[in-house]
């Protein structure tokens, strides 16, 4: 029996600052909510195209759900 529980990653329109994209990354990976938005911040500071592109690709792409 497989007990691994495959969660999936959606936006949280709870925690929300911008549109819950890290608030749901951090969820999916049990991960302080802070803390993905200050990686996200620092990563954007040095690979702004990339942090950005990819960024509005989740927004787009991501479910809105509460868990």
């Amino acid at each position: 029996m497989n007990t691994f529980n495959h969660a999936r990653w959606s936006k949280d329109p709870l925690n929300k600052k911008i549109s819950g994209v890290c608030s749901g990354l951090a969820r999916r990976f049990d991960f302080p909510i802070w803390a993905t938005r200050l990686a996200t911040i620092v990563l954007f500071i040095q690979f702004p195209v990339f942090i950005g592109a990819g960024y509005l690709i989740a927004h787009c792409c991501l479910d809105n759900k509460v868990h």
